[in-house]
């Protein structure tokens, strides 16, 4: 395989350009899984310091796959729903971006404001509007594809009440959803009073699935999908002597979740070279069978979002 031209790429004010950057490759990790035994890095994108419409565009801390199969739909803790055009031919990634972000909006059809309205995970349902969690309250909405408010929804028990995170700033990170299990969701740090490595995966129809990630580090819980039945869980790790960002995909089978006592699943690394420090948020497996990632970082200032695409085998 060539080299790549740069590890940084930046993106012309045109927004609708395609976007194919980083052809990078990484040795196969091997997983167990229905969805594939291996994981490998296929191709990496890059866009920062990108205006669309004046707003910045960035900051992503979900993505939820287009219902029409053409690409994600991004979800930005700055309020807004970007949709994102994905090719995966010929093992590269090319993104085409949106010429206009869907402002997310409340009740009275005014812009949701930070501090309000925090979005975090995010779940695509079954009529094609978007269940988003907002870490403040904490409050799970409903949105059509332009960012209208539909409705509130009813967050798992576990996950009503705020004052048992462990902090303000370690609320609901991941969410997804199925007919069957109803909203699934997971907070980013153990709940007030929990060992470091017990997790909890909460939902509103298949009742409390305790997880435990053993490991020397505490993992937080950035990002989520389900299809299947395999739960995919986007996890992160922080070195604190370089605060260098070790991403994670865990994959774990739900039914057998519920059988376990304690659900741990299997482990890989997501390795995405020279960019050690993109914080990696928001996940979603494409219909092509790739999962895309995308960072949500903000370095002295400047929004960057590192889409990383994924293949598993």
């Amino acid at each position: 395989m060539s080299a790549p031209m740069s590890r940084h790429c930046r993106i012309a004010q045109d927004s609708r350009i395609a976007l194919s950057a980083l052809a990078l490759a990484a040795p196969t990790l091997t997983g167990h899984m229905a969805l594939g035994q291996d994981l490998r890095l296929v191709d990496v994108a890059v866009v920062e310091d990108l205006r669309v419409g004046g707003e910045k565009f960035g900051e992503f801390s979900s993505l939820v796959a287009d219902p029409d199969g053409v690409g994600v739909i991004a979800v930005s803790d700055r309020g807004y729903l970007a949709e994102i055009g994905v090719a995966t031919d010929g093992g590269r990634l090319s993104l085409t971006l949106p010429e206009a972000l869907h402002v997310l909006t409340g009740p009275d059809g005014e812009p949701l404001r930070d501090g309000d309205f925090n979005p975090e995970g995010a779940a695509l349902l079954a009529d094609g509007s978007i269940a988003i969690v907002s870490e403040s309250g904490p409050t799970l909405a409903v949105f059509d594809r332009t960012g209208a408010w539909l409705r509130q929804e009813e967050l798992p028990v576990g996950l009503q009440d705020a004052t048992r995170q462990s902090s303000p700033k370690d609320g609901i990170e991941a969410l997804a959803w199925t007919e069957a299990t109803g909203f699934l969701a997971m907070l980013e740090e153990p709940a007030m009073g929990e060992a470091r490595n017990a997790h909890r995966l909460h939902s509103t129809k298949a009742g409390l699935v305790a997880m435990d990630l053993p490991g020397a580090e505490s993992i937080s819980i950035k990002g989520m999908d389900i299809a299947g039945g395999a739960l995919l869980i986007l996890e992160r790790t922080r070195d604190d002597a370089t605060d260098a960002l070790y991403p994670y995909l865990r994959r774990a089978d739900l039914a057998a979740c519920h059988a376990d006592a304690a659900c741990t699943g299997t482990t890989t690394p997501i390795q995405v070279p020279g960019f050690s420090d993109a914080d990696f948020e928001g996940v979603a497996l494409l219909p092509d069978g790739h999962l895309l990632i995308v960072s949500d970082d903000k370095i002295d200032g400047r929004v960057r979002s590192v889409f990383a695409l994924l293949r598993l085998e």
